[in-house]
């Protein structure tokens, strides 16, 4: 059987067209796994803008929506690159669904296979019959299974809307962010995912507690129970809490802008002021809850006599890199107090820069509030973000009344030597 030449073109052309798949949507929500250790499926909701020449997007998790720093995307090609954790998303479009891995690079590069599909809405489970079960509702004291022991310094709160669960676990260095999720019976599931974050908890109440396992990107998986408790306790102890080595001195810093510019505790923009000093890092989850507060801060009292200064450790020593991240959390954040690259957080550096001047460094972020003669009058370690509640709000409350107080006192004539 003969074609005649123009028919069989068109056969061709017809045959291509169908092999082509249609392109991701232009904007869509999209809903996704990432696969942890042990065969764990952690779902992730994402927003796409995916307009050229500028793509964007953000993590959704409850009503937190946060920003994806950087796409890219080419073709059938799609990654998501997060510079100032060290990580990227890589996945390919094909036949309706985006397929990939979550990078993490460090030493030992980790890496989580992902696969996400767009979809039309958030799909609205319908309210549900009220539970005979109890809920998984108020405080808790945690209590991890570790290979030293027992570790009880960290404490839990959770909430419920109908089925839905909502809440975090708060270590003394902060919160591990809102999550969410849902309660059928006696079990609770609830994640969270940000690019930065990704941990699922599973939780069966027995008796009168609560026992669960967290699962994260990395193994291995961590056992733990709840018991209840009537609050969360805000404040460490005062055997843990960090203090300056020598009170009579002041908190000596340096670092670079992303200008260029080198800013020390010398600074003569810092002579008389009261200073908030946070020592964070752009890839610190704690650190990125805490920075719209502080510029907050910084907008309201900047013309009253208070100086705010970011100290970042980064994750590397390249100077480049630094900026580049530096420059990202600024504008993510509307920071417009300097942040000064600090250097790495290799234990030499930070030893030498921050633990040899703190005891009992509880590390990212570490907020110091001074007063107008260089005296650190407090530290407050960590930060609760929103998924806290009621004590993210006391959090701020704090903040304000330390730099309302420090704003009142006047410069004395005493003079605290300084360390060359």
């Amino acid at each position: 059987m003969k074609f005649a030449p123009t028919l069989l073109v068109l056969t061709v052309v017809l045959i291509l067209a169908g092999c082509q798949q249609a392109p991701p949507p232009e904007q869509a929500m999209w809903k996704g796994t990432l696969e942890l250790p042990g065969q764990k499926q952690l779902p992730f909701l994402v927003f796409l803008d995916l307009k050229q020449p500028a793509p964007s997007g953000y993590f959704l998790n409850g009503s937190e929506q946060t920003p994806i720093p950087e796409i890219d995307y080419h073709g059938d090609s799609l990654t998501f690159v997060f510079s100032e954790y060290g990580a990227a998303m890589r996945g390919i479009w094909k036949s309706g669904k985006l397929a990939g891995e979550f990078l993490r690079f460090r030493k030992d590069t980790v890496i989580n296979k992902f696969e996400a599909v767009p979809v039309a809405s958030i799909e609205k489970t319908p309210p549900s019959k009220a539970s005979t079960e109890i809920p998984l509702v108020g405080k808790f004291q945690a209590y991890f299974m570790q290979k030293e022991g027992i570790d009880s310094s960290s404490q839990a709160t959770f909430w419920a809307h109908g089925d839905s669960v909502y809440g975090t676990i708060v270590e003394s260095s902060g919160d591990l962010g809102l999550m969410t999720g849902k309660q059928i019976g006696n079990s609770v599931v609830l994640s969270r995912f940000t690019g930065w974050q990704g941990q699922m908890v599973e939780l069966k109440r027995v008796l009168n507690s609560w026992s669960g396992t967290l699962y994260y990107r990395i193994p291995p998986p961590v056992s733990f129970t709840l018991e209840p408790r009537a609050t969360l306790i805000d404040e460490l102890p005062a055997a843990k809490r960090p203090s300056m080595k020598d009170p009579r001195k002041p908190f000596m810093f340096s670092g670079t802008t992303v200008m260029g510019d080198t800013l020390s505790n010398l600074s003569p923009q810092f002579k008389g002021k009261v200073l908030i000093l946070d020592i964070m890092g752009t890839w610190c989850h704690n650190c990125m809850d805490a920075a719209p507060l502080l510029q907050k801060l910084y907008s309201e009292f900047g013309n009253q006599g208070i100086e705010i200064v970011g100290l970042s450790f980064e994750l590397g020593d390249d100077p480049v890199t630094a900026r580049r991240n530096l420059l990202l959390y600024e504008e993510r954040y509307g920071i417009t107090f300097p942040v000064l690259f600090c250097g790495s957080t290799a234990s030499t550096n930070v030893e030498g820069r921050v633990k040899s001047q703190v005891n009992k460094f509880p590390g990212y972020p570490t907020t110091l509030f001074v007063d107008r003669n260089g005296v650190v009058r407090h530290i407050h370690g960590g930060f609760n973000g929103p998924g806290t509640g009621e004590y993210f709000q006391a959090q701020i409350n704090q903040y304000y009344d330390l730099v309302r107080s420090l704003l009142k006192e006047k410069k004395s004539s005493r003079v605290y030597p300084t360390v060359p």
